[in-house]
């Protein structure tokens, strides 16, 4: 699937009407000696294909100017934004994507218009550290994909990028929610925790969210409230290895049970406290293993 993608788009000029086809990509103006309508497109073609992005987008540029008229325009405009997105320029790239949607509502390529500037926002997740705008702005872009262009070949990645970036925005607001457990800010972390479980609910992070809102209830002395969210997250989650400590929590006593595929080692879902424990019987694991190959006396 996502080898059809990237040759699609990555010969973002070669998908362009027939009519350009039959000219000599040599042909210069008689007169000017400047390179032709058809000559530019295909050296900037060129210059993109051998990764000078630079100079390909330099020649994009000039295409437009000197034949605004040309059908192929939209292409052309195309690969430009491309080009500053193969750069990893992805602000920049995610600005000529709208421009081309703003200027080509209705081009049968706006769909791969719609889903780079989703793309461009979901690469910058990793260059900020707390501010989630651009993973919130990314989710936006990649549904409005999938609500205008519903049989869109980018939908398999879209969704898939969507659930990427709320998993992250989900994180964050645990993030953030335990910096105010650690500072006494209970109320804070409460509604941080609560707000994970209502809009997140489907990132995986749910379990993590319940056990913590316990522990923001149970820090305000709010015993009933802790405990609840103990048994929900029993009730809902009880392959969870959050669930073995909410039982502890309830005096309960979990037995997680593994299905076939599933693998509960994920390191976002494991409480802190049992991921010391294995490393503790892997520290005594490996230190039986090197006095087991001391050599023996003779």
């Amino acid at each position: 699937m996502i080898a059809r993608l990237r040759t699609r788009t990555a010969l973002f000029i070669l998908l362009v009407p027939s009519l350009l086809l039959g000219a000599c990509a040599s042909k210069r103006d008689a007169q000017t000696g400047a390179l032709n309508e058809e000559a530019l497109f295909w050296r900037a073609n060129l210059e993109f294909m051998r990764g000078r992005y630079e100079e390909a987008r330099e020649m994009l540029r000039l295409f437009v100017t000197q034949f605004p008229d040309s059908p192929v325009v939209p292409e052309v405009r195309l690969g430009i934004a491309r080009t500053y997105f193969e750069e990893e320029h992805y602000e920049q790239a995610r600005v000529e994507y709208e421009r081309f949607l703003s200027l080509h509502p209705r081009h049968e390529r706006m769909d791969e218009a719609q889903y780079f500037v989703g793309l461009s926002y979901f690469h910058q997740l990793e260059r900020v550290d707390r501010d989630q705008t651009a993973a919130r702005r990314s989710v936006a872009a990649l549904r409005r994909l999938l609500t205008e262009v519903p049989d869109t070949a980018y939908r398999e990645d879209a969704e898939a990028k969507i659930s990427v970036a709320r998993r992250r925005m989900a994180a964050q607001e645990i993030d953030v929610g335990l910096f105010y457990l650690k500072r006494d800010k209970f109320k804070g972390a409460a509604s941080r925790f609560q707000w994970v479980i209502d809009r997140y609910n489907d990132t995986g992070l749910e379990p993590k969210a319940f056990f913590y809102l316990g522990e923001a209830y149970a820090r305000m002395e709010e015993k009933e409230k802790a405990q609840e969210a103990y048994r929900q997250l029993l009730e809902k989650y009880p392959d969870s290895l959050w669930a073995v400590e909410a039982g502890d929590r309830l005096g309960v006593k979990v037995v997680l049970q593994s299905r076939p595929g599933e693998d509960h080692r994920n390191s976002e879902e494991v409480p802190g406290g049992i991921w010391d424990l294995f490393k503790e019987s892997w520290e005594d694991l490996k230190t039986t293993f090197k006095h087991s190959l001391k050599p023996r006396p003779e």
